[in-house]
């Protein structure tokens, strides 16, 4: 297999027909209908929160104790900053521990009281030193979310934290090119050592290091793992699979671009499984922006793909999906852009793949790359998908969004049904919604993308929706960068029924 089957070109790609594409709208409606049917007659949450795969959600359950499992930070550098922000969206106070976790450092716990309807910001890297340092946030009688966010002169990044540790992790994206850093930042939360398994994928081949077959990381600790000391030095494609075979694990990885039409910082969660469907909120088609998709298959199957592109219901505005095949074991890159037909502007992506008739249909990683260029400035974004399972018509952002930005917030509806969204944030009054934001129309299977007003305080952000969506938030890279980062928001999942 050559490199360009095993990049998966768009060039084997054709279109679905006009009965196709209804038939998968129709299968649309049908998930957004199991949605709601779920949310009204769910009567169990067996755990902290409800097994929704692959990515961090909300329990609406007020009887629990909550947990957040943060991703790290960078820690030996001065010029670099990061703090794990934990919002209280309740009407009274609680506690919360902080335990920070490092590279051969013993852990250090910090007491936290967060008051009702407020944020506390913790400074991560206080009483530590170690090269890359990572959180466990536990609150005590009441719920609450919180978020890592890193101040990086390269521009800021906030990172989801995960619900808890899990045996398989997935990165589709990395990237090694001009010298860029990409580490992989392996967190072992418990009293005893973790076992994994680590292999990555480039545009030449797949790598199983005989280092990392069988790497111990110690109880309660920190390991960052250098892609190009691994040898993937310089690689445009650097693929990671992490697999436990003795304990759970939480997994991030901390990407500097250097170069070779990346710049910028990222640091995100892995995904913790995979998924037969991955939704984005920003697909974009704007001057000066560049957009690809980045998808591992890790099965040992060749997987057939769907991408739709999802811009209203109008039918004079509906794109085609594109179909193309991802090889088994390795990564395809599909550059939007090769599409004549995208039109200019924003719209949302759906990836899917199709299962043989009768089968379930094979679970992939998509990440999203988008390099913003203004001038002979570069502001690059990757965002991992939302997976299947995780439109709501309730979604949080712990940290906030950029207020003054008329990009802040993207909404992408789940159905072919007309919704409308109100957006709040947590205040001193409580959930309060924003001036202009109280009845945003969210057109049937369309994206909006939602302005906040300047001048907002910071506070958690609440949307709340008529119908199951998906909601990305498009913050300011700070340091008068040009461009965005991106990052989900957290669905919310339903409480059990009282007495159940």
């Amino acid at each position: 297999m050559n490199e360009n089957q095993r990049l998966a070109s768009v060039q084997n790609r054709t279109h679905l027909s006009i009965r196709q594409l209804a038939v998968f709208v129709l299968s649309l409606l049908i998930v957004g209908v199991m949605v709601l049917i779920n949310q009204r007659d769910t009567a169990v949450i067996e755990s902290a929160v409800a097994p929704v795969p692959v990515m961090p959600v909300v329990s609406l359950d007020q009887r629990i104790s909550t947990s957040w499992f943060c991703p790290g930070v960078p820690g030996n550098d001065g010029t670099i900053s990061g703090s794990i922000i934990i919002s209280n969206p309740s009407d009274a106070d609680f506690n919360a521990t902080v335990t920070r976790l490092g590279v051969g450092v013993s852990p250090v716990v910090t007491a936290v009281t967060v008051a009702a309807r407020s944020q506390a910001a913790v400074n991560v890297k206080e009483g530590i030193e170690s090269s890359f340092i990572s959180t466990i946030v536990e609150i005590l009688g009441g719920v609450g979310t919180a978020e890592q966010f890193i101040n990086h002169p390269a521009g800021n990044s906030v990172a989801q934290c995960a619900n808890e540790p899990a045996t398989d992790w997935y990165f589709a994206d990395g990237f090694t090119g001009a010298d860029s850093l990409d580490h992989i930042v392996l967190t072992n939360p418990y009293s005893d050592s973790t076992v994994v398994d680590v292999s990555f994928v480039t545009t030449e081949s797949t790598r199983e290091p005989s280092r990392l077959h069988g790497f111990v990381i110690p109880p309660r600790s920190v390991i960052a793992l250098n892609m190009a000391d691994e040898g993937a030095r310089n690689e445009p494609v650097v693929a990671v699979e992490v697999h436990a075979t003795a304990g759970k694990l939480v997994v991030g990885r901390s990407q500097h671009y250097l170069g070779d039409g990346r710049l910028g910082y990222t640091m995100a969660l892995g995904a913790s499984g995979l998924s037969s469907e991955w939704w984005f909120a920003d697909g974009e088609k704007l001057d000066g922006s560049t957009e690809q998709l980045v998808i591992l298959n890790p099965t040992r199957s060749d997987a057939t793909l769907s991408v739709m592109f999802v811009n209203g219901a109008n039918p004079d505005a509906q794109i085609e999906p594109a179909s193309l095949t991802a090889p088994a074991g390795m990564v395809t890159l599909f550059d939007t852009r090769s599409l004549p037909n995208v039109p200019t502007g924003r719209y949302g992506i759906i990836v899917s793949t199709i299962g043989d008739p009768g089968a379930e249909a094979p679970g992939i990683v998509v990440e999203q790359v988008i390099n913003r260029r203004v001038g002979n400035s570069v502001g690059t974004s990757v965002v991992l998908g939302a997976p299947m399972g995780s439109t709501s018509t309730v979604w949080v952002a712990p940290s906030g969004v950029s207020s003054g930005t008329d990009d802040a917030i993207l909404v992408l509806n789940a159905t072919p049904v007309d919704g409308t969204i109100t957006v709040s944030q947590i205040g001193p009054a409580g959930e309060v919604a924003i001036a202009g934001l109280e009845s945003v129309l969210l057109p049937a299977s369309g994206l909006v993308s939602i302005p906040v007003p300047d001048g907002i305080p910071n506070g958690e952000i609440v949307v709340r929706a008529t119908v199951p969506v998906v909601v990305q938030r498009m913050l300011l890279r700070g340091h008068e960068l040009t461009g965005r980062s991106a990052v989900l928001a957290l669905p919310t999942v339903p409480s059990p029924e009282v007495g159940s």
